[in-house]
C-alpha cells in the first residue's frame, strides 16, 4: 500500500525529525533583501564608484571595512572601477534594533466530526528578543545627485561571532545585496 509518507521519502518518524531539524537550522540567520531603481536611468553608463558611509552609521570600522572589501569584490567583478571622480556613489547607511523572535513553536488541535472539521493553532515565541540590523545601500549618480538604486537589507545580528563569522556574515550579504544589480531593464 503507498501511503503519503512514502511517497514524500519520510518511512520513519526519525527521518521526518532529522527534516523538521534541518528546517529550522537553515531558516535561521536569513538575509532579507529588498530593492528598487529608477526606470529610466541607463546602468550601462555607470562604471565607477566611491563610498559614502552615514555618519550616524552604527557599523563598526571593522564591519565598514568587511562591507566595503565585499562590495569592491561584487562591483569590481561586475565591471566597476573605485574612483576619486565617481559617476556613482554608494551611499550606506545602517541601523541596529532589537525584534522579537521569528522563532516559534506552533501548537494545535483539530477535530471532526462527520462532515465538519474544526481547528485551531497558534505560535509561540522561542527565546526573548533578539538584535537585528538594517543596512540601506543607496546608489546615487554623482552628476544629479538621484538616488538610481537601493537595496534595503535585514538580518539577525550575532553580537558573540567572531571575526571569521562576522567576515562570513558580510559576505552573503553583500552577495544578496547586489544580487540582482545592475537590474535587467525592459525596454
Amino acid at each position: 500500500m503507498v501511503t503519503k509518507s512514502k511517497i514524500l521519502g519520510f518511512t520513519s518518524m526519525k527521518n521526518f525529525s532529522l527534516l523538521v531539524v534541518l528546517l529550522l537550522a537553515v531558516s535561521c540567520g536569513s538575509i532579507y533583501v529588498s530593492e528598487d531603481y529608477d526606470k529610466k536611468a541607463d546602468f550601462t553608463a555607470y562604471k565607477t564608484y566611491q563610498y559614502d558611509f552615514d555618519e550616524e552609521n552604527p557599523l563598526s570600522q571593522f564591519d565598514q571595512k568587511r562591507f566595503i572589501k565585499y562590495t569592491d569584490s561584487t562591483l569590481q567583478t561586475k565591471g566597476y572601477t573605485l574612483s576619486d571622480s565617481p559617476e556613482l556613489w554608494v551611499v550606506v547607511g545602517a541601523q541596529e534594533f532589537e525584534a522579537q523572535s521569528r522563532n516559534t513553536i506552533g501548537l494545535g488541535i483539530g477535530g471532526t466530526g462527520g462532515n465538519v472539521g474544526v481547528g485551531v493553532s497558534g505560535g509561540i515565541p522561542i527565546g526573548g528578543s533578539e538584535l537585528r540590523q538594517n543596512i540601506v545601500v543607496s546608489l546615487v549618480d554623482s552628476t544629479t545627485n538621484a538616488i538610481v538604486w537601493e537595496a534595503t537589507s535585514e538580518s539577525d545580528l550575532k553580537t558573540k561571532s567572531n571575526p571569521d563569522q562576522r567576515d562570513a556574515h558580510f559576505k552573503k550579504l553583500v552577495t544578496k545585496i547586489f544580487k540582482n544589480y545592475p537590474p535587467e531593464q525592459i525596454q
